[in-house]
């Protein structure tokens, strides 16, 4: 699988570039297993699976981690799925709602800090941003810390979005929501 967790111009970048792409793989592995093998940490999952009538099947996980040396509200996000948008660079975020029926339901970015940290902009915590970006196949992996303002307890419930691509770099506003699981 080539993926890749990078800001989103050169998400774009890596897209068109196999260079670029094939540097910016290791990386993305490199973080991957410095997650995993975080045993001191408080994690919450979310099975993520198609919605909101997204024609593609999508298949994957979500894994949020607390309790880490950058403080409580500060978690470490790891996404790895795949049916998605081939070669894309999209967006990925803990919502208001506790429900993946709808749109409706999965509401809003969920955040309680001076601004909302979940939109594709590099910042201190997150230089890549808060999205992902996928290969040729629709694989898509996400690693990158965030802090929503909420610890463990108040994301555990919380509905995970995986939108679709992202209208232009480093850009928030609407767009696709592609699937959903909640953070268990």
């Amino acid at each position: 699988m080539k993926t890749s967790t990078i800001a989103l111009p050169l998400a774009i970048l890596a897209a068109t570039s196999p260079v670029a792409f094939s540097a910016l793989e290791e990386q993305d592995k490199q973080g991957l297993r410095h997650l995993d093998k975080g045993k001191d940490k408080t994690c919450l999952k979310a099975k993520m699976r198609t919605s909101n009538d997204y024609e593609g099947k999508v298949k994957g996980t979500v894994k949020v981690c607390f309790n880490n040396p950058l403080g409580d509200d500060t978690g470490s996000f790891t996404m790895k799925a795949n049916g998605l948008p081939a070669l894309i660079a999209g967006g990925v975020h803990i919502h208001t709602g506790t429900d993946c029926t709808d749109a409706g339901l999965q509401g809003g970015h969920w955040w309680n800090t001076g601004s909302d940290p979940w939109f594709n902009e590099a910042s201190p915590l997150a230089p890549t941003g808060t999205g992902y970006s996928t290969d040729e196949d629709g694989e898509g992996v996400a690693y990158f810390f965030f802090n929503n303002g909420f610890g463990y307890d108040d994301n555990k419930g919380h509905a995970v979005v995986i939108h679709g691509e992202v209208a232009s770099p480093l850009g928030g506003g609407t767009y696709p929501r592609v699937a959903c699981g909640i953070l268990q």
